[in-house]
């Protein structure tokens, strides 16, 4: 009788040791296909629009050649979507923005559009609405809808003073910034879910911002505000009182009297305080323009024979305020409106103030 009592484990050990030699290369196998799946989702990932996390644009009034007027960087844009377009657009009359969105909504982009009751009839909007785009107004709203946002696949935001016009693109002084930001894509989506769905509901809009300060890779600094549901009158205010240096304003419409009386006390403190309005504007009776004027600061009245259509303040080159917004009491308490505070970004600061030098030279 065999006595040695590891006699029968033989065979298992054996079969135990090939078992743990089969555990590196399933590994390895595991990691390759994983590797594999990386490499074709990189490959087939959507390209980004921009190269970096921002852009700013600018109208270039009378070149309808150019290819970089803002219709046909929005179009291009468009173009890009791959998966969903939300838009807020108080007006929308260009026919290759139209276009834009047709051909979007035919290869299976998810298109929708928000518009102000006043121009629900345009010739466009008829377009969008025959081929099956989704389209509401505000239902006649006591303020306007007055945004020009645009949301691409929840990841871009195209806003600022460009209505989607022949002349807001080629008579009209407007500015657009690009950003990439999942988390302001998403504060501007529920702003537009809110506008959306007001209608069906009848409920009206309460969009609550989830991301009020949204950070970049570069360190600038997006703080976001919808009126009229957020107070936005109190940010405004804020940043002009802390300017330690300037403050240049472009602007269609200033009739906010808190911002104006905010200015002038910082003219009086010292701070360089200038500005440029639309001259068909300032015969309203409640223009900002002739009280700065006789306060002294240094405001002048926009020459060019289009609209000067932008809504921007920088401080003290480095903070830029910009959007729908008009400094103006509807603007703040009646319109649906968007207003963003860009912070530590010089360079965005700089391209609006190169700007407002080519304005006002």
């Amino acid at each position: 009788m065999n006595s040695d009592p590891n006699g029968h484990d033989t065979p298992t050990a054996s079969q135990d040791s090939k078992s743990r030699l089969w555990i590196p290369f399933i590994l390895i196998l595991v990691c390759a296909v994983a590797i594999g799946f990386g490499i074709r989702y990189y490959k087939n990932r959507p390209k980004p629009m921009t190269e970096a996390a921002w852009e700013v644009y600018f109208s270039e009034v009378g070149a309808v050649s150019s290819p970089n007027s803002l219709e046909k960087r929005l179009v291009h844009r468009l173009g890009a979507a791959t998966l969903r377009v939300d838009a807020a657009l108080y007006d929308l009359d260009a026919e290759p923005v139209a276009d834009a969105l047709i051909e979007a909504h035919n290869r299976g982009v998810k298109v929708r559009i928000v518009t102000e009751a006043d121009n629900i009839d345009d010739s466009e909007i008829e377009r969008l609405q025959e081929v099956g785009i989704p389209v509401v107004d505000d239902d006649d709203n006591d303020g306007l809808m007055h945004h020009k946002f645009i949301v691409i696949d929840g990841r871009y935001v195209w806003t600022g003073s460009y209505n989607t016009t022949y002349n807001g693109s080629y008579k009209n002084n407007n500015n657009v910034v690009l950003i990439d930001s999942a988390q302001l894509a998403y504060n501007f989506t529920q702003e537009f879910r809110e506008l959306f769905l007001a209608v069906q509901t009848g409920k009206p809009s309460g969009a609550f911002v989830a991301y009020p300060k949204v950070a970049l890779g570069d360190g600038t600094e997006i703080f976001t505000y919808f009126s009229p549901a957020d107070n936005t009158i109190s940010p405004l205010l804020k940043e002009i009182q802390s300017a330690e240096e300037s403050i240049h304003f472009m602007t269609f419409a200033f009739t906010h009297d808190a911002l104006g009386d905010a200015m002038r006390d910082r003219f009086k403190s010292g701070i360089d305080v200038r500005g440029v309005f639309e001259a068909k504007q300032t015969n309203n009776q409640y223009s900002e323009y002739t009280p700065m004027r006789e306060a002294g600061l240094p405001v002048i009245l926009d020459k060019s024979s289009g609209a000067m259509h932008h809504k921007v303040i920088v401080i003290d080159g480095e903070t830029v305020i910009t959007g729908s917004y008009n400094f103006s009491k509807n603007a703040e308490k009646r319109n649906n409106e968007n207003l963003l505070i860009i912070k530590e970004n010089r360079e965005i600061a700089a391209a609006y103030l190169a700007e407002f030098a080519k304005i006002t030279q």
